[in-house]
């Protein structure tokens, strides 16, 4: 049972991260990086469906 808790913290926390990181992108990039950003997430997202 840890060990399931503390896998599922580490992958709460990777995605925090991410989610931070787009955030920050968003807040002080330009529309273009932002579009680039947005473009690359979408393409890994159709490649997990």
């Amino acid at each position: 049972m840890r060990g399931f808790v503390a896998a599922t913290a580490r992958t709460d926390a990777a995605r925090d991260a991410r989610l931070l990181s787009v955030i920050a992108i968003g807040t002080r990039g330009d529309a273009r990086h932002l579009d680039q950003t947005l473009d690359r997430l979408t393409d890994k997202a159709a490649d997990r469906a």
